[in-house]
């Protein structure tokens, strides 16, 4: 019966070819849409490590100044913090170079293992733990044992730990001087990949001015039930402070809830050209398999005449489109297995492939089914009689 069906659809390939080309575009269209759907899922179950709940930034303007006095910038930046700490509303209250969700970063360029790698830094003071509900898998966070080192004292995140040092333990290993290991700290968000992460001290009650150039926001842990009017309070205690100084206050759900939607914008809008295109594709399709059924009405009567039932028929037109199906899928998935060879869609790991083009092939199958019951439908209905008129 497969054999047949191949013959028939190979002896009508110029009728078919226009199908075929349909089903070509339609598949190739659907996987990259889902491509970077199943991605960003995939990414997305991973956890943030840490807290974002009833946890407020506070960005800071001018903090750091070369026109003015460094020791004077750095007295304030102390000020502020021991203000927001005062508040019966915080829990905690600690200084951070680069706030989760914002958007900016740090970066260390390296040669490790004759391959570039990029390492994503953030200076964070030592309270950070207790703000971000930060867990440390080995070691220890940053502490004033810390102030009379020489050594630069760093906290790293599994991934970087991985790619250095595999299966061992980091503590104590040189990278600076590595004294902690925590889990991946997902400064971008749940849709960026893991990245190679590193903390390093910023310690507000050093006696190097330079250090209030590293402070471009405070992050304070509130109460539970505090609320929204507090922002106002907040910042006229912080402007009192530093009068010169400006301050813009968000909650870090806020911050990542526009992070998220600046993401997936492009991607949901994609992802709508894609479905009219489906839409499209589909009555394009009912309309050229109809149109094909109308023009075998001979040849369908003729089976009828033959003794072929209505089932036998419906079941012909359907096989024939599942043939058609499958050849511009295999066709289609030729193309799309050499994307990773050329570089291209290379964010992408095996599982996202394998699962978007499983995800693929059923959408475009069960997309063409659909559209071939009516037709086949129709056929099944020619009765022997209409071969008559052909005699």
């Amino acid at each position: 019966m497969i054999k047949q069906l191949f013959k028939i659809v190979w002896n009508r390939k110029r009728a078919n070819f226009l199908i075929m080309m349909e089903i070509f575009i339609s598949f190739l269209v659907v996987f990259l849409v889902m491509v970077f759907g199943v991605y960003f899922i995939d990414i997305y179950t991973y956890p943030l490590g840490f807290n974002y709940k009833d946890v407020w930034s506070i960005e800071i303007n001018s903090a750091y100044n070369p026109n003015e006095d460094k020791v004077r910038q750095l007295e304030v930046a102390r000020r502020l913090m021991q203000a927001a700490k005062n508040f019966p509303e915080v829990e905690a209250a600690a200084g951070i170079d680069m706030i989760p969700f914002g958007g900016g970063g740090m970066r260390t360029n390296l040669i490790f293992a004759g391959k570039p790698l990029s390492l994503s830094t953030n200076f964070v003071t030592d309270d950070l733990p207790q703000v971000l509900g930060i867990k440390l898998l080995e070691g220890r966070w940053f502490n004033k044992e810390d102030d009379v080192t020489s050594e630069t004292p760093v906290v790293i995140n599994q991934t970087l730990s991985q790619i250095f040092y595999g299966s061992k333990s980091p503590i104590g290993k040189v990278f600076d001087r590595i004294i902690g290991l925590v889990p991946d700290f997902r400064q971008d968000g749940e849709l960026v990949e893991l990245k190679s992460y590193f903390f390093e001290r910023l310690n507000l009650n050093s006696t190097d001015p330079e250090t209030v150039r590293s402070l471009n926001n405070f992050a304070i842990k509130l109460r539970p039930g505090t609320p929204a009017v507090f922002e106002e309070k907040l910042a006229k205690a912080f402007l009192s402070i530093a009068k010169d100084w400006s301050f813009n206050i968000q909650s870090l759900e806020d911050i990542r809830y526009e992070r998220i939607k600046r993401t997936l914008s492009p991607i949901l809008a994609a992802a709508i050209v894609a479905a009219f295109l489906m839409i499209m594709v589909a009555l394009g399709l009912t309309g050229v398999l109809w149109q094909s059924v109308t023009q075998r009405i001979k040849e369908i009567g003729l089976r009828r005449a033959n003794g072929a039932t209505r089932g036998r028929i419906y079941y012909q037109i359907l096989g024939e489109l599942l043939v058609i199906t499958f050849i511009a899928l295999l066709a289609g998935t030729i193309i799309v297995v050499q994307f990773p060879l050329l570089g291209f869609l290379g964010f992408a790991n095996a599982k996202v492939y394998i699962i978007t083009l499983l995800f693929s092939w059923c959408v475009i199958g069960l997309l063409t089914l659909v559209c071939g019951f009516y037709p086949s439908h129709l056929a099944a209905k020619i009765p022997p009689a209409e071969a008559l008129h052909y005699e």
